[in-house]
């Protein structure tokens, strides 16, 4: 029983990432399912085993994109380590994401919107405890005299989020730029704003 359920994991995972492949090719509304299915080399009825429509597969698409932006961030708010050290490492991450898991992180932020409002629960669920932990580590950032006292954690937060958001609208048609540098550069314009006592 448990080998059936991880043989099932692991089509249901080449599903997704075949479905995050055609709708970062195509968009959303230029898709078909059976492009999904011609990419997996089934049948198109097939890929009712895993979908029961585009739409969701468009969401199991950004629910997995998500998903692993929330864990990583989890694990720094953990390790308990200085903002500067975090922010360093969390755009290291997602700029590295936009090379090893461009599809996922093109199709959450171009085509979520094509979701089906009553079906965005499990997204909008996973977005507010992002954006919740990053506002628990600058908070604690705060509080231990790491960020100015003045800023307002929600305003500083979107603003992060929003230099985030903005890479993956340029990236992918200037990709001779070195991600390591951009990453460098994004750490330097936010935190040489926001740091308390920043020499």
């Amino acid at each position: 029983m448990a080998d059936t359920k991880k043989r099932y994991d692991r089509r249901y995972l080449a599903a997704v990432d075949a479905a995050a492949a055609v709708f970062a090719d195509k968009g959303f509304h230029g898709a078909a399912t059976a492009d999904i299915a011609e990419k997996l080399e089934i049948k198109q009825g097939s890929l009712y085993y895993y979908f029961k429509s585009k739409e969701a597969a468009l969401e199991a698409v950004c629910l997995e994109g998500i998903r692993h932006q929330v864990s990583y961030l989890e694990s720094l708010y953990e390790a308990n380590l200085p903002l500067q050290q975090t922010i360093r490492q969390l755009l290291d991450y997602i700029l590295n994401s936009l090379k090893e898991r461009a599809n996922y992180m093109l199709v959450f932020d171009n085509e979520r919107q094509s979701i089906p409002i009553e079906n965005r629960g499990k997204i909008r669920q996973q977005s507010h405890i992002y954006h919740k932990l990053l506002e628990k580590l600058f908070s604690r950032a705060q509080q231990q005299g790491e960020l100015k006292a003045h800023l307002d954690v929600y305003v500083s937060v979107r603003a992060f989020t929003g230099l985030i958001t903005s890479i993956s609208s340029w990236y992918h048609r200037e990709q001779e730029i070195d991600l390591s540098d951009v990453a460098r550069q994004f750490s330097d314009i936010f935190l040489d704003g926001s740091l308390a006592n920043r020499r």
